[in-house]
């Protein structure tokens, strides 16, 4: 009988569920963090879950650099949260 890695049990469900908005939240805030080094409010962050898009209320200014490094956001956003995580950051 072959051994079966742990994270292909969990595969199937990772495509059928959906995070909940706070988590994608929380991830987003903790993502930017990593990538930037500044810190973001959790209230500042909104997540649509029908849309899936993040809503960012911060200066201008730190999110025209996030903007800069959009994909590459989004793309690290994907490894975090799969198939279902965001697809579009205003």
């Amino acid at each position: 009988m072959e051994m079966k890695r742990l994270g292909d049990l969990f595969e199937r469900y990772q495509k059928l569920l959906k995070p909940p908005q706070s988590s994608v939240e929380k991830i987003v805030v903790q993502v930017i963090k990593e990538m930037f080094g500044f810190d973001i409010d959790q209230n500042k962050c909104s997540y649509n879950v029908s849309t899936k898009t993040i809503y960012l209320t911060i200066p201008s200014i730190l999110k025209t650099e996030i903007f800069f490094k959009k994909n590459e956001l989004l793309k690290n956003l994907k490894e975090k949260l799969g198939d279902s995580s965001p697809s579009n950051i205003l």
